[in-house]
């Protein structure tokens, strides 16, 4: 990756390649070196870019596989619009005079797209003068205020052989040109108007069959890495913070029953003296651990004390089980003093008891973001229940819908045209709790695994049927049931929704039975993310898959509307163990997943997933009031009126 820097209206890049005569291929070196700017066509568009010393740095860059050259450090640069006015653009690699190496040597890869050798790009008219060739690349069209990133990936063709003389002692020589209009893109204009159709035809500005026909082609997805992929650095606070460890008080131990579990150590926070930081998932990990009152330390002393979180948590007969975090922390606080107090606590059975609080003064180390590559972004394709879905993915900026007076991202066309969508509040630049509707338990209990389900039976028996039976809404469906009748029903708009289903799914991976309450059950969605293995497929859709009556499905649903899933968490960018910001399903607020994670069996406690402030997924208590992201989906038959699916041009639903 490379460094930022912006610089006006166009650039240059200089493409050498050269070759001993008689040398082995390995000896073959690209150079690149940056030349004077074009002047763009419009005024209004500025471009900035990201690079180093040189536009595009290529180690040993002799013919290889594309394998090797997917891996190779991208240059990207991202084109805004800063004009008023609505602006279609085109990005081509014009190839300059004397330039003698024939097109079809080199190797591109734009973004996460198809790969092409460069003489397989559409040609079009030159810009430069004396330029001999310029190849489209990309187009499309920016309303006012936004942008689009690319990333474009060269190298030499791996076939090239010994015998291809006519690629020897050659010349490559051109430049990187965006062109801009006034915009005309429409696709609506072009006649495209069911939402699903739009939505293809826009992504390449081309026609729904040859976009599902491009995507087919794309690169395979990393789900074990963030979209985009992001560098981090540290950050560190330069003015101090207080956070607080309440822990179960040392008087307790030894006394037997709530407190059975407590040990003289494990009533004391874990405090380090050293720590690392990973770039790349953006998080900490304390090292030298061991537990302590924070009041007991020297301060004063040359060592730094760290500390990143603690607690505890009481099952329903009001058990005490201490934890600690010091791995994983996306912060950690450099301690410069301590204070402490009795405190009461209440467990989940009624229970009262005494605690100690730790308050700590400390300096609080973050991160921020360093570089980011955002080829990985776009639609792609997956296997969903009954067909192919074409789902979103990354930092993309086409993705909004405006439809009953709210804002929505689009999640993903699903396999029967109908486009499901995730709530994005009431105005385009919502952000934190302006996009949810409110914030609400997932269920008002949790001591028994029956409570993950969106519906659920007779819980606290033996049976998995009876337990897990779709019988009793969820505390959020309430809500949400609530929001539609409110929202959607009393507006006229039931018609526009498709009955499309909601997976819920409670199939066990791994663990005890999904009914035991002594034993730990951990659902197929847990051992799906930490896997980094998403699927569109319902396991057991006849009794998770919720709908109301679609021919498919558990038909319990009352009116179509659902969450998200941390599958589509995953699609979207959302990876295991990392960070990630700038996915377009980020929230600066927890908000709930219908996908349950598992029954802990210590504290007695129903999970479910969450995505959480931080930029990732995490599993939390199915009691904690957590924001609702309504979704639902579109018929195939919506219609729009226009848009291009941008913030300040979303796609409107025709009304």
């Amino acid at each position: 990756m490379m460094k930022r820097k912006k610089i006006s209206l166009a650039l240059g890049i200089l493409m050498v390649v050269c070759a001993v005569v008689g040398m082995s291929y390995a000896y073959w070196v690209l150079t690149y070196s940056q030349t004077g700017m074009n002047k763009l066509t419009s005024s209004c568009f500025s471009l900035s870019l990201t690079n180093e010393s040189n536009a595009i740095k290529l180690e040993n860059a002799y013919p290889i596989l594309d394998e090797e050259g997917k891996k190779l450090t991208p240059y990207s640069f991202t084109i805004t619009n800063t004009c008023d006015l609505f602006a279609s653009y085109t990005v081509n690699l014009e190839i300059l005079e004397n330039s003698t190496l024939d097109s079809k040597y080199i190797k591109v890869m734009l973004n996460n797209e198809a790969i092409q050798n460069l003489n397989e790009y559409e040609s079009t008219i030159t810009t430069i003068t004396g330029s001999i060739d310029s190849k489209v690349l990309a187009q499309g069209s920016l309303g006012s205020g936004d942008s689009v990133d690319y990333t474009l990936r060269l190298w030499m063709n791996e076939n090239i052989t010994m015998e291809d003389t006519e690629a020897m002692n050659k010349l490559f020589r051109s430049k990187i040109v965006i062109s801009a209009t006034v915009g005309t893109y429409s696709p609506v204009e072009q006649g495209y108007t069911t939402l699903a159709d739009a939505i293809l035809a826009n992504e390449y500005q081309s026609t729904p069959e040859i976009a599902k026909q491009k995507i087919n082609e794309k690169q395979e997805v990393d789900f074990t890495k963030t979209a985009p992929l992001i560098e981090w650095q540290e950050s560190h606070a330069n003015t101090t913070t207080t956070t607080t460890a309440t822990m179960p008080h040392s008087s307790l131990v030894g006394t037997g029953g709530i407190a059975a579990n407590l040990t003289a150590e494990n009533v004391l926070p874990l405090i380090g003296t050293s720590y690392s930081f990973n770039s790349e998932t953006g998080q900490y990990t304390i090292g030298n651990l061991r537990y302590v009152d924070p009041t007991t330390l020297d301060y004063n002393e040359n060592i730094n004390y760290y500390f990143c979180n603690a607690g505890f948590n009481t099952n329903a007969n009001d058990l005490i089980t201490p934890f600690q975090n010091t791995s994983n922390c996306a912060t950690i606080y450099r301690i410069v003093s301590a204070t402490s107090e009795n405190g009461i606590a209440t467990g989940a059975g009624g229970t009262q008891f005494t605690t100690q609080i730790y308050y700590m003064n400390a300096y609080k180390y973050t991160q921020l973001e360093k570089e980011s590559d955002n080829s990985d972004k776009g639609l792609y394709q997956m296997d969903d229940d009954h067909g192919t879905s074409y789902y979103y993915r990354g930092n993309v900026t086409n993705n909004y819908v405006s439809f009953a007076g709210y804002y929505w991202r689009i999640i993903r066309i699903n396999d029967d045209g109908s486009v499901r969508l995730l709530y994005a509040g009431t105005t385009p630049d919502a952000i934190g709790t302006n996009l949810q509707i409110k914030t609400s338990s997932f269920n008002t209990v949790r001591t028994d695994p029956g409570y993950v389900g969106y519906m659920y039976g007779n819980t606290f028996n033996s049976s998995y049927n009876e337990t897990h039976a779709n019988e009793v809404k969820s505390s959020i469906m309430k809500e949400l049931d609530n929001w539609y009748e409110t929202s959607i029903l009393k507006k006229g708009l039931n018609d526009y929704i498709a009955d499309s289903g909601f997976c819920n799914d409670r199939s066990i991976s791994s663990g005890s039975d999904g009914v035991s309450t002594t034993a730990s059950t951990y659902f197929e969605g847990y051992n799906r993310y930490i896997k980094s293995n998403p699927t569109l497929i319902c396991p057991n859709a006849s009794h998770d898959l919720f709908t109301m009556d679609n021919g498919h499905g558990n038909r319990a649903l009352t009116y179509p509307v659902g969450l998200i899933t941390v599958d589509e968490l995953m699609l979207g960018g959302i990876a295991f163990s990392y960070l990630n910001k700038r996915s377009y399903t980020y929230s600066s607020v927890h908000y709930w997943t219908i996908t349950p994670a598992y029954f802990y069996a210590n504290d007695a406690s129903a999970l479910g997933f969450m995505a959480n402030f931080q930029g990732s997924s995490s599993s939390g208590w199915i009691t904690y009031a957590l924001g609702i992201r309504p979704v639902l989906s579109l018929k195939p038959t919506v219609k729009i009126s226009g848009g291009i699916g941008t913030v300040n041009d979303p796609f409107v639903v025709a009304s």
